[in-house]
This record gives structure tokens, C-alpha cells and sequence, in this order.
């Protein structure tokens, strides 16, 4: 049944709905409703017992048209389930009750989507392609919305993953319009919302998962008492809260996206928000919190690698992460399974000094760039070539690998990704002897790791500017030294003004003076500097 999904009130529906079929049994456009009203309230048992019900009322009344259907989206909830047993059952029904329509009804296109998705989950996307194809010219034939919707978007997938980038996306696009105007019924809508957000993640469209992760917020949040698709939805808000900076609100979005997803019929879909709460708490160099979320997600049956190496790495655990990434690696057989894999195995190897492998690793990601070529996925890929080439002792090779991938994360307004760049800019220019444009970069790079939280980094960031920072003649004065080190400890100008009996525009003009001759953006870089020229040192009394 058809919807408007506007300000649609799922929690009073369903109760209104409900009430109604205790006190006199609902007819079939009712149950469908209800139905419907359970599934986007969370209630998918109640959905899948409803829907049970719906068909027995349909083969009754031998309508064998609306039975296929109901047995059709049985079926694909079952499977999407992990439920293989009762889902082909059902499918097979469906299937069963095709046979017996015309040709030109939407049934057949229906029974035929398992198998368009399975051959995408068995990395055959030109025969997904193929069948799709298909069931796209059975849904616009049938003047099917929903069907059309999920056909074309099956071919926009398909065609990503044999590397027609834009013919993909522009399939995905004509799709994600079609759904975001209203065109289709509610549970199609979400479904498709996180299919393709879902996509655009694992092959690194990081614009367009942007664009539509608004989207799916601002669907779900004119709907009262929604609770269906909301935890996909807030995993991918964290995933795309931690590319533009704001983790602290991508840490709570993921925390929510845990217990949400725990409290579903299908507690297995927990397992990437466990992942994405690790990944958040890596980065911020709470490993232990880090450490148990990555247990979690590997509970709930998702694999927390490539995090967990990295973790391990991070931790100096070398052994560990080498393991760990190569036994990921051998499971790992879809291009996007891959591609998230390889960069963190070449930052493993180079770490093991093993260049034989990392070679190969960066190899491999220039082979699927050519294929799956998205900007992030480019940029990703500099970044690797770039660390290999300064192992290796190319300086230059490394700069213009490390100005590439620059370039896209400042497009793509990813704070963190281009800090790290340019900490691996500092290092390539500390190669070529210019240890001056080496310390501006890797202070630039500290600032925002500092901004961010992200505090591994910030040490790592300080050993650079520590290794390519010379012992000379402190270009302040001693009372500036004085204002510096109270600027360390976090005291505003007036509070040091008072500590020093000056006035408050004195102490203005100290501050703005000692970062002009030090160089420093901000009052975290001075005190990054003075730590690096020994003006404070962790010892120094409050």
C-alpha cells in the first residue's frame, strides 16, 4: 500500500491499527497497513506475523497477485535476516505464484530481485546487471514505483562495481530522486535511502554519501516513532561525522546506533556500529574503550579490521597487526572489501620495513583506482604512494603524491585526512633538507590534530617538528618567555596580566609579538613550540 511518508506518526498508526484488528479482524488493505506500520515502528516480527496472515487471507481469496507479492517481501526480509531456510520457502511461493500471471505483471519482476542481489553478493555484477535490466523494464512496463526504483538501483550498483563510475552513479541519482520525492512506499524508500548510502560508502563517494545521509536523516526526522533504518542511519551520519571533524558528536551518534540496533529482531546488524564506536575511540587514542567495541563488533559477527591492526599498530604491537591485516586480506575477495583493507596493510608493511609487500599492496590499490576510481579513493591511494616513495628515499615522488591527495581532502572538507597528509608532507620535505617548510607543516598538522582530539597523532606530530627542530637562541625575550609559559598552562591575557602585574594591552601585545616571532597560528601552536625549544617541560611547576 502506498503512503505519503511525510510527518507520517508510525507509533500511532501502529497502535490505531492494531487496536482495530483486536477488536474486529482487519481486511487486506488493512493488514498491510499494519503491517507496514510494524515494520517502521521496529516491530519486524510483528511484520513478518501480520504479512503471514495477509497471504493466507490472499490465497483464500485467490489473489494471486497481491499473494506473490506478500510472499516476495517475506522472503527478502527473511534474507536479509540470515534466515536462508524460511526465506526460500517463501521466495519459492512467490515464484510458484508467478507462473500462473501474465507476463506483464509486476510478480515477475519481483521473484527475480533475490537473484539480481545475490549475483551482486557473489561479485558477478554483469549478469546483477543483466538481471536488473530485466526487472527494471517489468517495473516501468507495470507502472511499478517500487519496483522500477529498487531494479534501477540495483543496476547503478552493479555497474560501480564493474567500474563505470558515472553511469553508476547517475543510475543511483535517478533512483535516490525518485525516493526522496515521495514516489515510493515507505519501507522501499529506507531500504533504498541505506542500500545506497551504503554503496557510495565502500566505494569511497564521500559526496555523495554526504548528500544522502542528510537526506536520510531528514526523512527519518519528519517521522514520529520511527525505528526502522534509523541505526543505519546513524552509523552512516558517525562515519561521515568523523570525516568533516565533529567526533565527539560521531562518537554519540554511534553509541545511539549500538543500543538501537541491539534492541532489533536481528541483533547481528549491531556489529558496524560497534565498529564505527571503535574506530572513533582509535582515533582518539582511547584504546581500551576502543579495544572493546572492536570485541563487540567481531561478536556480532562483523569483522573489526582494518581498526584493530591499526589499533595494534598504534600500540606497537607490529606482529599483531601484520597478522591480523593479512589474515583479513585472505577473506577479503570483493573489490570493496579490498580497497578498505590494503591501505592499512601497506601502513603495516612499511611500518615492518617489509617494501616487497607494501609494493605489492600499493600495486594492488593502483589496479582497482584504475577500476573504482573516486576522488577519496585516489586520494587514498597518493597517500599510500607517497609513504612509499619516501621509504624508498624519493622525497619529491612523495611531495607530489602527498599535493594530490591534499587536494581532495581539502575539497572534500575532511579535516583530519588532510592533517595527515601534511604530517607526511613535514616528513618528505625534512627528506629534501627544508626543515623550516617540514616544521610548518607538521604544525599545522598538530593544531588541527590537537582541534580534533585526535592524540596519538599529536604526539606523532610533535616527534616531527622534535627531529627537525635546531637548538638556537630563543627568539623571545624573557618577559616573553615568562607570557609563554603562562600561555602553556591556559591562562586568557587578563589572568596573566594579573599573575604578572601588567596591564591587560601589555600583555596583548606580548601575545600577539611572541606569535609572530615564532610563527604560530594559534596559542596551541606557541605552546607546542615551547615544548619543542625546551621553554616548558612537563616538569614544570604549576
Amino acid at each position: 500500500m502506498m503512503q505519503d511518508t511525510d510527518a507520517w506518526d508510525w507509533q500511532s498508526e501502529y497502535e490505531r491499527l492494531a487496536a482495530q484488528d483486536a477488536a474486529r479482524r482487519l481486511d487486506p488493505e488493512g493488514l498491510g497497513a499494519l503491517a507496514t506500520a510494524a515494520y517502521m515502528t521496529g516491530r519486524e516480527d510483528d511484520y513478518l506475523s501480520v504479512l503471514a496472515r495477509l497471504f493466507d487471507v490472499q490465497e483464500a481469496k485467490q489473489d494471486a497477485h497481491a499473494a506473490a507479492r506478500t510472499a516476495f517481501w517475506l522472503g527478502l526480509t527473511l534474507m536479509f535476516r540470515g534466515e536462508p531456510g524460511r526465506s526460500g520457502g517463501w521466495l519459492a511461493r512467490a515464484a510458484a505464484l508467478a507462473k500462473n500471471l501474465p507476463p506483464g505483471s509486476a510478480v515477475h519482476g519481483y521473484v527475480l530481485v533475490p537473484s539480481a542481489e545475490s549475483a551482486l553478493g557473489r561479485d558477478d555484477p554483469a549478469n546483477a546487471q543483466l538481471l536488473a535490466e530485466r526487472i527494471l523494464a517489468i517495473g516501468e512496463g507495470s507502472g511499478d514505483a517500487d519496483l522500477a526504483a529498487i531494479a534501477r538501483h540495483i543496476v547503478g550498483r552493479a555497474r560501480l562495481a564493474q567500474g563505470d563510475i558515472a553511469s553508476g552513479l547517475a543510475d543511483l541519482d535517478r533512483t535516490m530522486i525518485a525516493v526522496s520525492e515521495g514516489r515510493c512506499s515507505p519501507i522501499v524508500t529506507g531500504l533504498i535511502y541505506c542500500s545506497v548510502i551504503d554503496t557510495c560508502q565502500s566505494f569511497r563517494i564521500y559526496q555523495r554519501a554526504r548528500e544522502w545521509t542528510t537526506a536520510l536523516s531528514g526523512w527519518c526526522g519528519t517521522q514520529p516513532g520511527l525505528v526502522a533504518f534509523t541505526g543505519r542511519c546513524l552509523i552512516h551520519r558517525s562515519e561521515i561525522m568523523v570525516l568533516a571533524g565533529d567526533w565527539s558528536a560521531a562518537e554519540g551518534e554511534a553509541d545511539t546506533a549500538c543500543k538501537r540496533l541491539l534492541e532489533g529482531p536481528a541483533a547481528h546488524h549491531a556489529g558496524p556500529a560497534f565498529y564505527q564506536r571503535g574506530e572513533v575511540l582509535r582515533l582518539s587514542g582511547r584504546f581500551g574503550e576502543a579495544d572493546e567495541a572492536y570485541r563487540a563488533a567481531s561478536r556480532h559477527g562483523f569483522d573489526p579490521q582494518p581498526g584493530l591492526a591499526l589499533m595494534r599498530l598504534a600500540e606497537g604491537e607490529l606482529q599483531s597487526a601484520e597478522t591480523a591485516i593479512r589474515r583479513a586480506l585472505v577473506a577479503a575477495e570483493k573489490p570493496t572489501e579490498r580497497m578498505r583493507l590494503l591501505p592499512a596493510a601497506a601502513k603495516i608493511a612499511l611500518a615492518a620495513g617489509d617494501l616487497t609487500d607494501a609494493d605489492r599492496y600499493c600495486a594492488e590499490l593502483g589496479s582497482l583506482g584504475e577500476t573504482h576510481g573516486s576522488d577519496a579513493f585516489t586520494a587514498v591511494s597518493a597517500e599510500v604512494r607517497a609513504s612509499l616513495a619516501l621509504a624508498r628515499g624519493e622525497a619529491e615522488t612523495a611531495l607530489r603524491e602527498c599535493s594530490r591527495a591534499a587536494g581532495v581532502w581539502r575539497r572534500l572538507q575532511a579535516p583530519y585526512r588532510l592533517a595527515m597528509v601534511r604530517l607526511l608532507t613535514a616528513r618528505s620535505c625534512a627528506a629534501m633538507g627544508d626543515n623550516e617548510t617540514a616544521r610548518g607543516e607538521a604544525m599545522a598538522a598538530m593544531d588541527t590534530f590537537r582541534n580534533l582530539g585526535a592524540e596519538p597523532d599529536v604526539s606523532a606530530a610533535e616527534a616531527v617538528l622534535r627531529a627537525h627542530t635546531t637548538r638556537a637562541e630563543s627568539p623571545l625575550t624573557s618577559r616573553q618567555v615568562q607570557v609563554l609559559r603562562f600561555i602553556a598552562k591556559g591562562l586568557t591575557n587578563r589572568e596573566i596580566a594579573a599573575q604578572l602585574g601588567l596591564s591587560g594591552r601589555t600583555v596583548d601585545r606580548h601575545v600577539s609579538d611572541i606569535l609572530t616571532r615564532i610563527d604560530a597560528p594559534t596559542r596551541a601552536a606557541a605552546t607546542a613550540w615551547a615544548v619543542i625549544h625546551g621553554v616548558i617541560t612537563p616538569t614544570d611547576p604549576e
